[in-house]
């Protein structure tokens, strides 16, 4: 593993860019091998999961906690428009478009990336038809 990360740090510097150790952090997806990140003889912090462009990844690489996380995230823009849904001048195909444009949105993005199990789909279903 170090050596790949040398190999990471010259290909880096090529291009005038520098691998802040202090920065840095390392995490294993789906692997056996506990073998510690080390580059410049330190040892780089480990994380459980992170967050890359709104998308939640785990250790595990389970599409879970990021189903979890946007099922929160596009709850919360449909309590935001609560207003809407209850006004009575506004009409059902209306809310309805402004439930696909901006509530599902939110609940959908980087949907591509998961993979598609019949619990996430159970789950989105849940949220969309309650």
């Amino acid at each position: 593993m170090e050596e790949k990360l040398k190999r990471l740090e010259n290909e880096a510097e090529l291009v005038g860019l520098h691998i802040n150790i202090n920065k840095t952090k390392g995490m294993r997806v789906n692997t056996s091998n506990m073998q510690k990140f080390r580059l410049e003889e330190m040892e780089i912090e480990e994380a459980g999961s992170f967050v890359y462009l709104r998308s939640v990844v785990p250790e595990s690489g389970r599409t879970e906690e990021d189903v979890a996380s946007r099922i929160k995230k596009a709850n919360g823009v449909f309590v935001h428009l609560y207003s809407v849904w209850r006004n009575l001048n506004i009409l059902k195909e209306v809310k309805l478009r402004i439930f696909n444009t901006n509530v599902k949105s939110v609940l959908l993005n980087a949907c591509e990336t998961w993979k598609t199990t019949n619990q996430v789909t159970r789950r989105l279903q849940r949220f969309v038809y309650k």
